[in-house]
């Protein structure tokens, strides 16, 4: 590796680079950042001139870091984060503030939204700028302490949510009534009849994508209930995570959100479908539903949050039907 001088780096190129690391995905990365497809390829390829190495090996399922990467990774990751941390009191200070957003958000939720935000933003007029991080299980801390601003999560009971800190406000914006299958595109059950019972017959995925806590889905629940052996192999929060096993195993996973959809259309070797309402039914019956929440803390006193707030209702409106 050559030696770097700081006129080398951008902001752009590293953030890109940490996004391909964490999503191994370039058309995730360039939905994410709304940066258009070839210049993700322009920055990637001009840190591999910097740092003298390919970074990634390109595999039929995606972007894979070799072991150089691993280590660049997290000292470009505390970067990243001192920039945010600049530009937050820069958005504080500064003569012309631009007041800066954190949106944590299930990644299969969050998908579509940063074009259509950054749109919205422009027509109304607004000096925002945003970043949206995908939900794990200290979101609701990072909301708490103002680390994050405006959070979607997903739980059975909006006392769930509330009972970490009395500050926060949570708004249900949808029932998660709907089951959305998901398994390799090869997979036997796709010549069967898909019913909750024969659901149980494969390896079962559990992907507390968005919860407000780590639980058992509304499927596990249904099958302790009904008695009906299931076999948990996996319990996996990222949705990246999630296809690769996915890909290369006989595990089902049931997800809440529509928008998986959108998200098979780019990803190859999947498959997707929706239950039927009969099933879905039948597994409501014995379990609660759960209910897509928009959550903030009353003392964040940001300009613009019930502005932007309000965008992300309509957004979830739009892409979850």
């Amino acid at each position: 590796m050559r030696d770097i001088s700081f006129s080398d780096l951008d902001l752009l190129s590293i953030n890109i680079f940490v996004n391909l690391y964490e999503n191994r995905s370039a058309t995730f990365v360039s939905h994410k950042l709304n940066v258009p497809a070839p210049k993700i390829s322009r920055c990637l390829k001009h840190a591999r001139e910097i740092f003298g190495n390919e970074l990634f090996i390109r595999k039929k399922h995606g972007l894979v870091p070799n072991e150089f990467a691993g280590k660049i990774y997290p000292i470009a990751k505390e970067i990243l984060e001192c920039s945010k941390n600049l530009q937050k009191l820069n958005g504080v200070h500064g003569l012309n503030p631009q007041y800066h957003f954190e949106i944590l958000a299930p990644d299969l939720i969050s998908y579509p939204f940063p074009k259509v935000l950054l749109n919205a933003i422009k027509n109304a007029g607004k000096d925002i700028s945003f970043n949206i991080s995908s939900w794990t299980k200290h979101s609701i801390n990072d909301i708490i302490s103002g680390e994050a601003d405006l959070g979607l999560c997903c739980s059975k009971m909006l006392d769930n949510i509330k009972e970490h800190d009395n500050s926060l406000n949570a708004i249900p914006l949808k029932k998660l009534n709907k089951l959305f299958l998901v398994c390799n595109h090869e997979h036997p059950i796709l010549k069967e009849e898909i019913t909750l019972e024969s659901i149980a017959q494969y390896p079962f995925i559990n992907s507390n994508m968005g919860h407000s806590e780590q639980e058992l889905s509304p499927y596990q629940e249904f099958c302790l209930s009904q008695h009906i052996k299931l076999t948990t192999e996996m319990n996996l929060t990222g949705l990246t995570g999630l296809f690769e096993y996915l890909r290369s195993s006989q595990g089902i996973a049931l997800l809440p959100y529509s928008s998986i959809f959108t998200m098979i259309n780019n990803t190859p070797d999947l498959h997707a479908c929706r239950l039927s309402d009969v099933e879905s039914e039948r597994l409501y019956m014995h379990v609660k539903e759960p209910n897509l929440y928009l959550v903030y803390s009353d003392n964040n006193e940001e300009p613009n949050l019930h502005w932007l707030a309000s965008e992300v209702r309509g957004l979830v409106e739009l892409f979850l039907h």
